[in-house]
């Protein structure tokens, strides 16, 4: 019998159901998905960087010997170390192309990911290329490649294509937000292949291994001590690819707490309204079946299995289709720009867990609820209960409320009587509209970072970065021709009272084709006599104007005492400015790395003393691409709102028209005709839209600043922005779904059974 009067409740009540299986199934799904993405590339990335062993401290030089590498694996805690020599060079295969050469003896450190092809082997004359730049370019194992390097062209086989793990984020420049593998990459070949003679063979890098990753910090003590010829040595948390990785692994986390968070918590709220007002008004069923002789465990159960059961099937079918729409959609995306094994979604416990809650949660309400009605005596339960005595102050009778029409009247009492009601539908229908601005407010943020990067702070069309061992001819011959603009980036290690960080310093003599703006954005110039920091790497370090830093530039022992003069505000890169003329009078020499120009280089491919040519336009356009695929997620985020939107405003409407059929029915007999009923009853859902529109403006721009503040790496400082547009779709997004899903339902007034609503009161 139970049984029986379970299947036709859900039938009867199916609109109910239905919407409480929908939001249970929008959240998890929701949730899961955004958190399998983020396991599976933390996952991924634990396995790749153990298995192909990543190292652990990085050592940049000049000239390594065979007698450094002993000196070095001779440290203690160190277990191994290798030498590797990387240079610039060309592929003539790839048009334009800027590749990372690299010749080394072995590869037990930072071993080769083998995609197709074979793993290293010293003896092979062959190459092992980026499997990305190779797929990107048609290039597969057995095709000949001819790379250019210095004077020297050499034709050689391709006989492995593979990722490697210091190579996961291995953008052209870091102007690059994201890579794009189609013209700069990396090959590897072994030292026997160096194409001059050996004697030139000059060793820039040393990759360590160490046994205790805890003693990372004494073991790069005790290299710099033990080791001459190094510039710098760095560990993991320098590494600007593993740690690019990393942030967007906490990205990720930021989505799960925001969105994930919003749409769980929207959810069930959302549900435990429906159930509490689904077993109130059970009531006279419960009586029923208490005075037929069923314990109270037996109902009990019975009613806690209706929510259960719908919370559990919603749950368990989100978290199977949140993983492969969701979580396959945005590791498509980081598959394209982080060089890692195949990216895959993973379930973590805390994902069960977190479903589970939501079941628990939903099942405790509708015992709460069960329970209450049981502790009445059967006769009291048989009955309707008393409507509660409306104890609000306003007086219904005063001149103002006389003038206002019936239908306003008739609304705001009843929103007075179901208050609880009214408020899950603001804070559902707030949240929605908050989440379709905030996702156009994404777009609109990041569309501002594009302008402000590369209109307000980039002044030039083509940048040259120069090779590190230029001579004084080349660099004359290019400044002749393209004009003394240039920058030079020192590499420094900073210390103040607080901190100790290993950061760069940008020497600008570019006049005027690097801009600086201040906190609000507003053009500044460079003064003479001290350094500036960016805002948020100020904020960091605790650091204001007025504060000296210590500082030395890596490879040379000499400090330097420098007063902060000044804050600027970067959304790319945060570190210190000064310029030319402040370097110089603290007796440092200036050599410049790079030179800006706005002459037309669109057919110059290549420069004597030049590593790299860029056309900011292309630079420009490959971040703008960047941002098409963040789309998908943004359009992910508007119609998950949308339809939660929808279900909201229509579980609203259903819980209004249930809990309301007596007084329509009561209206009918006074003469209404149903066009005026159904007015009346859009016009309280009108207003519950119009208080969440008013709300969801300020929240949606709250979210998307909190999304920008929490889930951006230390490099970026994106200042959120929403435009009116924005706010406009937003708006309407809102309007409309209300609009549609209202109009459906007041329909439904024309199917009041008077005389049936009018008995079931009695």
């Amino acid at each position: 019998m139970l049984r029986r009067k379970f299947f036709r409740d859900i039938i009867k009540n199916k609109s109910q159901f239905i919407t409480i299986f929908a939001m249970v199934f929008l959240g998890v799904f929701i949730y899961s998905g955004i958190n399998s993405y983020m396991a599976g590339m933390q996952y991924v990335a634990d396995r790749y960087y153990d298995e192909n062993n990543f190292q652990d401290i990085w050592i940049i030089g000049t000239n390594f010997t065979k007698n450094d590498l002993n000196n070095i694996k001779n440290i203690n805690n160190v277990r191994d170390a290798e030498r590797k020599l990387s240079v610039i060079g060309s592929i003539n295969n790839i048009k334009d192309s800027t590749i990372q050469i690299n010749f080394i003896e072995s590869n037990n450190i930072s071993k080769f990911y083998v995609k197709n092809g074979i793993g290293f082997n010293r003896d092979i004359d062959g190459v092992w290329i980026d499997s990305y730049l190779a797929n990107n370019n048609n290039l597969n194992v057995g095709d000949v490649i001819t790379v250019k390097y210095g004077n020297e062209t050499f034709d050689k086989k391709i006989v492995g294509l593979i990722i490697v793990p210091d190579h996961v984020y291995d953008p052209k420049s870091e102007a690059e937000i994201f890579p794009t593998h189609t013209d700069y990459g990396f090959i590897y070949l072994s030292d026997k292949q160096f194409p001059y003679k050996a004697e030139y063979m000059q060793y820039n890098s040393v990759m360590v291994d160490v046994e205790n990753i805890s003693a990372t910090d004494e073991t790069k003590v005790n290299i710099e001590n033990k080791t001459s010829n190094w510039i710098a040595v760095t560990d993991r948390g320098d590494d600007v690819s593993s740690q690019t990785y990393k942030a967007e692994m906490e990205e990720g986390t930021t989505y799960v707490v925001v969105f994930s968070g919003i749409f769980l918590f929207i959810a069930i709220l959302s549900v435990i309204t429906t159930m509490n007002r689904f077993v109130k008004k059970q009531r006279t069923e419960l009586g029923i079946l208490k005075s037929l002789g069923f314990k109270n465990k037996k109902i009990m159960k019975l009613y806690l299995s209706y929510g259960f059961w719908i919370s559990l099937f919603a749950s368990i079918l989100g978290l199977i289709t949140g993983p492969m729409v969701i979580g396959k959609v945005f590791s498509n995306m980081v598959i394209k720009y982080f060089a890692i094994p195949e990216l895959y979604t993973i379930i973590t416990a805390e994902t069960y867990f977190v479903s589970g809650i939501v079941v628990v949660v939903i099942a405790l309400v509708t015992y709460l609820s069960c329970r209450k009605e049981l502790k009445e005596k059967v006769v009291d339960v048989l009955r309707e209960k008393s409507p509660k005595e409306n104890k609000s102050n306003i007086n219904f009778n005063n001149k103002i409320f006389k003038k206002i029409k019936f239908s306003t009247k008739w609304n705001i009492r009843d929103a007075i009587r179901g208050k609880a009601r009214i408020l899950m539908g603001i804070i559902g229908t707030t949240g929605c509209c908050a989440l379709i601005i905030c996702a156009f407010g994404m777009l609109n943020t990041i569309n501002d970072y594009v302008n402000w990067q590369f209109n307000e702070l980039y002044n030039f069309k083509y940048k040259m970065t120069l090779n590190r061992q230029y001579s004084e001819d080349n660099y004359n011959n290019i400044v002749s021709k393209y004009g003394n603009n240039t920058s030079q980036t020192l590499n420094v290690e900073i210390k103040n009272s607080e901190s100790k960080e290993i950061n760069n310093i940008t020497v600008d003599n570019s006049n005027g084709l690097l801009k600086y703006t201040n906190i609000n954005r507003k053009y500044i110039e460079l003064n003479d006599d001290g350094v500036y920091i960016t805002s948020k790497l100020a904020e960091r370090l605790n650091l204001n104007v007025g504060d000296n830093i210590n500082w030395h530039i890596l490879g040379d022992e000499t400090w330097y005492n420098s007063k902060i003069i000044g804050i600027n505000r970067n959304p790319q890169n945060q570190n210190f400015s000064m310029t030319k003329k402040y370097l110089e009078s603290l007796e440092i020499n200036y050599r410049a790395d790079s030179i800006y120009t706005n002459y037309d280089m669109s057919n110059i491919k290549e420069l004597e003393g030049v590593d790299i040519i860029q056309n900011k336009d292309f630079i420009k356009n490959g971040t703008e691409n960047m941002i098409s695929t963040v789309k998908s997620m943004i359009i992910m985020i508007i119609v998950a709102a949308i339809i939660l939107g929808a279900v909201i405003i229509y579980n609203l409407g259903i819980l209004s028209f249930t809990e309301k059929s007596y007084q329509f029915a009561t209206l009918k007999v006074l003469g209404f005709s149903t066009n005026k009923i159904r007015s009346i009853f859009i016009e309280q859902n009108f207003w519950v839209t119009l208080i969440a529109i008013i709300l969801g403006g300020p929240l949606g721009y709250y979210i998307t600043y909190v999304v920008f503040k929490m889930a951006l790496s230390e490099d970026y400082d994106m200042i959120a922005k929403v435009d009116n547009i924005s706010y406009l779709y937003g708006i309407l997004g809102t309007l409309i779904v209300s609009y549609i899903v209202n109009n459906i339902l007041s329909r439904k007034i024309k199917t009041v059974n008077m005389v049936e609503s009018l008995k079931a009161n009695e």
